[in-house]
This record gives C-alpha cells, structure tokens and sequence, in this order.
C-alpha cells in the first residue's frame, strides 16, 4: 500500500501519545531516541505481527522527509549464526507510526493506506483521540504496576559461570580465539505490566536504544545504550560496547573511574580487537578504503555505568544495499568474540540455552535496506508470565574470573532494581 503523512506543526508528550493511540493495543512499538547522542527522532506506531521478511531491496517512493524511517519492518532480529536469505525474529509490519522530532518540536503522522481519505480520517481521529484524553500517560502508569516480580534466578549459577570463563580462557590459550563473549540469563516469574516497566526505566534510565515492542503476549522492554547498525544513504555505521564501570556517587570518584576506564589496557584491547573484526565485517559489503574508526575508545556515560565505545563506519559498494552489510556484520561482533566463526561454534558449546532475540538487533529496517538497529542488550523480555534478561561479557586471557561476574551483576541491576527484584545467582 503506498505511503501517506501529514506534519504536525505542534507538540505532544510522547508518552501520552503512545498511550492514548497505541497502549491499548495488542500488537504496537515504542522506538525512544530522546536522549540519543545524534538521532533526534523517536517513532511510535503499530502493525501486523509476523516471524520473518526478506531482504531483497525496493526503491521507495520519494518522500519530502526529514528522517529515513518509513513504515516497514520494525522488531527484534534473534541472534543466528549467520543470516539466509529471510530475517528471522519477532516483527511487526508497520502501518501506522507517529514521529517526534524532539529538536524542532514537530510530529509526522505516517501511514499506508490504500487512500489518502482512508489515511486523512485515521489522522483526524488521532488527533481527536489525542485531544480527548490528554494526559493519559500518567493516569496509565498510576492504573498499573510495573513491579512485580520477586525474584530472578540466573540460568548459569555463578560456580558453573566461572568454570566457563575458564574454560573460554583455555580456548583463548591455545589461539582458537582471541576474545569470547559468554552469556547467561536471569529469569522469573512476572504478573506486571511491561508498559508500566518500560515508563518506569525510561526516566530512572534512559539510553540512545530505548524500546518497547509488544506482540500479542510477548514484549521487549529495552534500555540498550549500544548501535548495531545505522544504514543512511550510501553510510553504513556501527558502534560496539566493550567496556563497563560503574558510576561513583561522588563527583570526584566518577571522573576517577571514566578516566581508569578510557585508558585500561585491557578494556582498550577488547574493544580493539572488536573494532578490528567489524571492520573485516564492513569490507564485504562496502568500498574498504571508506572504511573508517571514528571516537576511539570514547567514553559514554549513562545513569549507573560508563561504556567504552568506537564507531566504524564505511560506504556501501556499488549496487549493494542494507541488507548485504546486515548479512556481513551480523551476528554483532561484540556479543561473539573473534574470530567470528570460532567465537560462534564456542558459544553454541558453552552457553546453557539459546539466545534467541537476546544479543541479536533491535529497531526499524525499511524497504529499501535502510535500518537502525540496536543490540539488544539490557533488556528485559516478557512471556506467558515469565521475564528473562540476558547478560553477559567478553572474555580475555587478561579476565579475572570473579570480576567477570561482578561485571554481569552490574549489568542486571538497573532492570532488576526497577522490577523490584531479588537476585539469586
């Protein structure tokens, strides 16, 4: 169906808008880019659920936009060991998305609809909508608990997480692989509200990659800070974590622990050595001389954590699209160590279950190979009454085991603490 929009020369909270319009709603998304470091646009909407899409590139009609986004594909991209000729996952074809412009203040109604009548008379009701139930957002986070959860139990006790960090190390020594990210995952039982959850966490912790997603039972509450992968244009774009400390009350103490950070040896040459394997990543699918590292080890601070971040950018080759640097680059190369294929075959023998959409991306891709996807990390992930959270780090022969673990503790506490949860590890 084709594409119709209407910009609003006006503003609405967001959260009301979302709960008003689409909160309701069985199948809907909430991508919050308000505090993203260079994205000024969070998109909120709803559509059709479905497992898989190809990825075969379609020219868009030219759209006089100010944003790449178009209503497409927009979901969760589940961690594989490598990607067929279909993206698989939990996805949502969009046919209706309201965009907010957080710098000029303005929204984008966008929509498909077989007509531009069809498409004017769900605007007008929107903003019917809008205006009758103003303020919904609050009434709806005090009509709804977001903790309820007592307990997480991690799926790896911590005596059997440190024997895996050891034997990763083993693997390291005899030159198989370099660096090996080893997750595990918490779990519990949860009668709470996901939406409720996600409001909470977006003030107590907001993140470039913030997202909710709900289809049918299952929701996605995410304050990833991580980019996977930006197409824009010709560019493509990705910035790996690794690298965590925690922030310091004290003024002094956190610049302190920012700088021990920017410049410890072993947190520069793990996220080194991921930088170097995106590259490699990049150059299938773009011109190898446009490839480039931008913000080395650049330190990007969050409510409870510094990360150690790069961005690694290139230009696609010629008559090659999104989809050919998606192929090439995923799974991230910072949740599977390098060398890639070996780090890969590791974690199939180490780790106790499947990933699933843990670790994989999570965000938009449109028609044509546009996307923005983050990792899904930090996230929270919600089912038939249960709630699961990955976590995880990368493994050096420089890891201090019991370290390692306190890393992952770490990692789990803002999701945690705003479920009200207790950790059994």
């Amino acid at each position: 169906m084709p594409l119709h929009y209407q910009k609003l020369n006006g503003f609405s909270s967001i959260t009301d808008t979302f709960t008003s319009l689409f909160g309701n709603l069985t199948n809907c998304f909430w991508l919050d880019r308000e505090t993203h470091l260079t994205s000024r646009f969070s998109v909120i909407g709803s559509g059709v659920p479905t497992d898989s899409a190809n990825t075969t590139a379609i020219i868009e009609i030219e759209q006089d936009l100010p944003f790449d986004f178009r209503p497409h594909l927009l979901g969760v991209l589940h961690y594989a060991e490598e990607l067929a000729g279909e993206l698989k996952g939990d996805f949502l074809q969009v046919d209706r998305a309201v965009v907010f412009d957080h710098d000029n203040r303005v929204m984008f109604f966008l929509g498909r609809f077989d007509s531009r009548e069809d498409f004017d008379n769900w605007y007008h009701a929107a903003l019917l909508r809008m205006a009758i139930i103003g303020g919904e957002g609050l009434n709806y986070q005090l009509a709804n608990d977001p903790a309820s959860c007592f307990e997480l139990t991690a799926k790896t006790s911590k005596d059997s997480y440190l024997e895996k960090i050891s034997t990763a190390q083993g693997h390291i020594a005899s030159g198989e692989v370099y660096q090996l990210c080893l997750t595990t995952r918490l779990e519990g039982d949860y009668s709470g509200d996901p939406l409720s959850y996600f409001l909470r966490l977006r003030k107590t912790n907001p993140a470039p990659y913030s997202s909710f997603l709900r289809i049918g039972q299952l929701s996605y509450v995410s304050i990833s800070p991580e980019r996977f992968l930006e197409v824009s244009g010709n560019t493509a774009l990705s910035s790996p974590i690794k690298g965590t400390r925690a922030r310091s009350l004290d003024e002094a103490e956190d610049e302190a622990l920012k700088l021990e950070l920017s410049t410890n040896p072993k947190e520069r040459a793990e996220n080194l050595m991921i930088v170097d394997l995106i590259r490699n990543d990049l150059s299938v699918a773009c011109e190898p001389a446009s490839i480039c590292v931008s913000g080395l080890f650049e330190v990007q601070s969050y409510s409870t954590v510094h990360q150690l971040v790069s961005d690694v950018s290139g230009e696609l080759l010629l008559g090659l699209s999104g989809f050919d640097v998606l192929r090439a680059l995923f799974p991230g190369g910072s949740m599977t160590g390098a060398p890639k294929l070996r780090a890969i075959d590791l974690i199939g023998q180490l780790e106790d279950s499947p990933r699933a959409g843990y670790s994989g991306g999570i965000g938009w891709i449109g028609r044509d190979g546009a996307m923005d996807l983050g990792m899904v990390i930090r996230t929270a992930i919600f089912r038939d009454g249960r709630v699961s959270i990955g976590i995880g780090g990368g493994i050096t022969s420089d890891s201090i085991p019991e370290l390692e673990h306190q890393e992952i503790q770490l990692k789990a506490q803002a999701l945690s603490r705003a479920l009200g949860a207790r950790l059994h590890w």
